[in-house]
């Protein structure tokens, strides 16, 4: 979050009746109401997430985290967590649409790159159509990126083989849908999936073994499953600083106050 700046002895409530042990206590106050205030923030960022990410998937509700502050050292983190121990961070994946800007290329899109299957800067966008429907987020899921890429040969051998055993049932499953990157007729470039079952043929010269010709027309039906396009830019339309800031600022004061009146009772009990 962007950092905020507060005039302490503005927020100080004039009622408090302040003593020696009140000074000495001072910082653990501050710091009681900072952490509080941060909670408060992230439960508004996790309640205003999806007014701007469309459909977002737990990962993404359960990616803000809060850093408590202490005594020593007066600071409060709240946020999208900008680490991950697999995929993309959710503060990298969001950053487009929090600062705007150009999306960086997924994990898939360079190795799609580094095969040689598309040219250098494409970036793939998923058009949710069948073999490859959205779920219930409006994603295609990790395991369906890995079978387009190893049936592309973007994964190299061990990842073309990994998805499709020696079995007839996979070998037929195979055979009804593939995929292949190209521009068929008058389409634009793209990856695309055939569906249904591979023709009989002759065979030949440059032809896959009781197959047709690979650099046939498609006698099979087709449907584009992701566009090719240059790199993406986004418009700011996630206001994550806004949201942290009015919540912070409006919640500071009253847990500054109610901190210190806690205090002062309690050095009331002990007097």
């Amino acid at each position: 979050m962007a950092a905020i700046t507060l005039d302490i002895k503005s927020e100080l409530p004039k009622a408090i009746r302040w003593t020696d042990a009140m000074t000495k206590q001072l910082p653990f106050a501050i710091a009681k109401a900072m952490t509080e205030s941060a909670k408060k923030a992230q439960v508004a960022l996790k309640a205003q997430t999806p007014r701007y990410v469309d459909r977002p998937t737990p990962w993404t509700m359960n990616s803000t985290f809060v850093r408590f502050a202490s005594p020593k050292k007066l600071e409060a983190w709240v946020g999208f967590k900008d680490f991950a121990s697999k995929g993309t961070a959710a503060a990298k994946y969001l950053q487009p649409m929090i600062a705007g800007g150009a999306r960086r290329q997924k994990s898939s899109e360079r190795q799609l790159v580094a095969s040689g299957v598309l040219p250098s800067g494409s970036f793939i966008v998923p058009t949710g159509v069948t073999p490859l429907k959205y779920n219930g987020y409006g994603n295609l899921s990790g395991g369906t990126y890995t079978q387009v890429l190893s049936r592309l040969k973007a994964l190299g051998e061990q990842g073309y083989t990994a998805n499709v055993s020696g079995s007839k049932r996979s070998q037929g499953k195979r055979s009804q849908r593939d995929y292949f990157a190209g521009r068929p007729g008058s389409l634009p470039l793209g990856i695309y999936a055939r569906l249904g079952k591979k023709p009989k043929g002759t065979g030949g010269p440059g032809s896959v073994k009781g197959g047709r010709p690979v650099t046939s027309n498609l006698p099979r039906g087709f449907h584009t499953v992701f566009y090719v396009t240059r790199q993406p830019l986004y418009m700011a339309k996630f206001p994550v600083p806004k949201i942290l800031d009015n919540t912070y600022r409006n919640t500071f004061g009253p847990n500054l106050r109610s901190a210190l009146e806690r205090e002062l009772a309690y050095q009331a009990r002990k007097a």
